[in-house]
């Protein structure tokens, strides 16, 4: 076949994959998955049961109400086949990351951190594609199948059995590169759908990977030997599981012109997500009360001034907040090998 013509059905089957317009009707999470959409649902539920247990939860109602609206909002112009379930993580960490079979979690301190609704609606549509392609369940699914491949394989020596040792891994790896870009496609997609910005998307992934550099820079100051080791980063970056952000940021600003129709009017924010922001820093507050001499015993926290706390050097991890890229990095550890 001549090289156009491959270059040609290449480019309609994207087109036709990322078709805005079929979004709901499209194959997308279909394929080889030896997980139905309700093995995965049950599985999903587990999963939330352990997060529920270890986890405090924002109690307000108004928050709950709005995140669980908005996330509703955003899957309603998706593919996603499946319920949601949508809460909110009494955390300071900057984390949004979802479950198999429409579980999605959002910390409150993430909430706070973005500046607009558009930019939350951004990072919970990347999730929600996750949960939509089904990622999880196909990303098991392909270990699954090495570790049967890898069977009869491990009773041979020399080459066949480090090549396949080798391979593995890298495979799965790229599937969970492979993954995250086309959440974060797939993601631009839905918060179109949903009436937002695409640029959002891009501006909140910007915000949160400054605040990754911050966090590194400090951590390499404070370890200076760890930073130093030959060919460290470039090794990281070659068999890290997350493409690095600026590669996201980069292919999202490349393709939003591509895959999006131009529109004059976007919703970037709303009075709503700035009052919720509000709600959420007055019940952050620290609360100062005075401790007199004599005062009997109170519930009451105090806050108090230690004598030493000027002189002593600050905490690095517990001054910095967590950034984390999309889901936890513990989810697929969850997944059990055989389904």
């Amino acid at each position: 076949m001549p090289q156009a013509a491959i270059g040609s059905e290449e480019k309609t089957e994207k087109s036709d994959k990322y078709d805005v317009n079929r979004i709901g009707q499209r194959s997308i999470g279909h394929g080889v998955n030896l997980y139905s959409l309700q093995k995965e649902r049950a599985l999903g539920e587990s999963m939330a049961s352990a997060v529920d247990r270890g986890a405090r939860f924002v109690t307000d109602p108004d928050v709950n109400e709005y995140i669980r609206r908005l996330g509703q909002k955003v899957a309603r112009n998706s593919d996603a086949e499946v319920p949601f379930t949508i809460k909110v993580i009494d955390s300071p960490d900057l984390r949004i990351f979802s479950l198999p079979g429409g579980f999605l979690y959002v910390d409150k301190g993430l909430i706070m951190e973005v500046d607009s609704e558009a930019e939350l609606a951004g990072l919970m549509a990347h999730e929600i594609a996750h949960i939509a392609a089904r990622h999880a369940t196909r990303f098991a699914t392909r270990k699954y199948a090495w570790n049967m491949l890898s069977l009869p394989l491990a009773f041979l020596s020399g080459p066949a059995s480090l090549g396949t040792k080798q391979i593995a891994p890298l495979t799965l790896k790229k599937f969970s590169r492979d993954s995250e870009f086309e959440a974060d496609l797939l993601g631009i997609e839905y918060q179109y759908a949903a009436g937002y910005d695409p640029q959002a998307f891009v501006d909140a992934l910007e915000k949160l990977h400054s605040k990754e550099t911050q966090i590194r820079a400090r951590i390499a100051k404070a370890l200076p030997v760890a930073a130093k080791l030959p060919l460290h980063d470039q090794v990281a970056r070659a068999y890290s599981s997350y493409p690095p952000t600026e590669e996201r940021i980069e292919k999202v600003q490349s393709e939003i012109s591509t895959l999006l129709p131009g529109r004059s009017d976007y919703v970037v924010d709303t009075s709503e997500f700035q009052e919720v922001k509000a709600k959420l820093a007055w019940a952050n507050r620290p609360i100062l009360r005075r401790h007199r001499t004599g005062d009997g015993p109170t519930n009451v926290p105090v806050l108090r001034r230690s004598p030493s706390q000027d002189s002593q050097p600050s905490n690095l991890a517990g001054n910095s907040p967590l950034v984390t890229k999309g889901r936890l990095p513990s989810v697929f550890s969850y997944l059990p090998a055989v389904p």
